[in-house]
């Protein structure tokens, strides 16, 4: 036995793949199309070339003579006469060679888990109602029994985007105009004089109707959806609130109730008070506006004689009418805080 020399296992491998590569390289194969749907899952032969092939076979040739016409391996040819029988291909019966017995089969691959019933019905919980409409994708997903990430792809593949809805218009011209003037007037604002600026806001609190972070799924076709809508309605419940804040410095928050018939008389009481000690320091002030005016009538001056009368002209305090926080429920906050 001859002993083994250094380089011949690289001469064996530097063979190997001038054959291989020669292999590959020889007879170079037609490309042909794939079609629609279909997985490319390596060499492909087209219509033509599969129907030469059973036409050469139904006239007698051998396999190895179509695999030398038609350069196309004896394996191949076989499956293709094999498929084309398996379809109902008989040329001793027809000979007519039709397009099912040559086409290529479906590959649909690994089958997916989330098929189209999960898809439709998620898309069916989402657009029901209103309350499907403002679902999180975790509840939609939960609901479905798939990923939210899985519900997400569902969502943004048929076009369904997370928006809030429109209940007002958005900023005109002029109010555009104003915003852009208080910031031109002062940009060049340092930080000591935005510190003497107090900021105050007010906002309405709707019991009932959910606000805010409101958010809708829908195409932008579905603008108008009655599902999508918000409609203002009066079966609801609505407080205000202001608030008032400075640079290192918070506003004070104070809670007003409901004022019953007790408390409204009370008040009343205390008014009433207020005014008996304050009509004659009114009275006397009154005299000196009007002393002379009073002077001229009595000298005939024409003109009727100013006559006093305590009223809220003059000063008497008073509250009004109906429900609301008037100017005596906000000076009673102010006198504790």
């Amino acid at each position: 036995m001859r002993p083994i020399e250094p380089g011949d296992g690289q001469r064996s491998v530097m063979s190997s793949s001038i054959a291989l590569s020669y292999r590959r390289t020889a007879g170079p194969r037609a490309a042909r199309p794939i079609p629609e749907g279909h997985i490319d899952r390596g060499n492909r032969y087209s219509l033509a070339q599969r129907v030469q092939a059973l036409t050469l076979l139904s006239e007698g040739f051998s396999i190895k003579q179509v695999e030398s016409k038609l350069r196309i391996p004896a394996r191949t040819v076989r499956n293709i006469r094999q498929k084309a029988h398996d379809r109902g291909y008989r040329p001793e019966e027809d000979p007519r060679i039709l397009e099912h017995h040559v086409e290529d089969g479906l590959h649909p691959g690994r089958p997916k888990e989330i098929d189209s019933s999960v898809e439709i019905r998620l898309l069916d919980s989402v657009r029901k109602d209103r309350n499907g409409r403002e679902k999180s994708s975790e509840v939609l997903a939960y609901e479905a029994g798939i990923s939210p990430a899985s519900a997400l792809r569902i969502l943004q593949k048929y076009g369904l985007t997370n928006v809030k809805p429109t209940r007002k218009p958005g900023l005109n011209k002029a109010q555009k105009a104003a915003r852009f003037a208080f910031c031109h007037a002062h940009q060049h604002w340092t930080l000591e004089d935005w510190k003497n600026v107090i900021w105050s806001d007010e906002t309405s609190v709707i019991m009932g109707i959910r606000r805010g972070t409101v958010r809708v799924w829908r195409t932008p076709d579905e603008a108008v959806d009655s599902t999508v809508i918000r409609n203002r309605w009066k079966g609801f419940s609505e407080f205000m609130f202001w608030g008032c804040f400075s640079y290192d410095k918070r506003g004070p928050c104070h809670i007003w109730r409901p004022e019953t018939v007790a408390m409204k008389k009370e008040a009343q009481r205390e008014i009433d008070i207020i005014n008996a000690a304050c009509e004659q320091d009114l009275k006397a002030e009154w005299e000196l506006l009007t002393g002379l005016r009073r002077l001229r009538v009595t000298r005939n001056v024409r003109g009727s004689k100013p006559t006093w009368k305590f009223n809220a002209r003059t000063g008497k305090l008073g509250r009004r009418q109906g429900n609301g926080i008037d100017w005596y429920r906000y000076w009673k906050v102010s006198q504790y805080s």
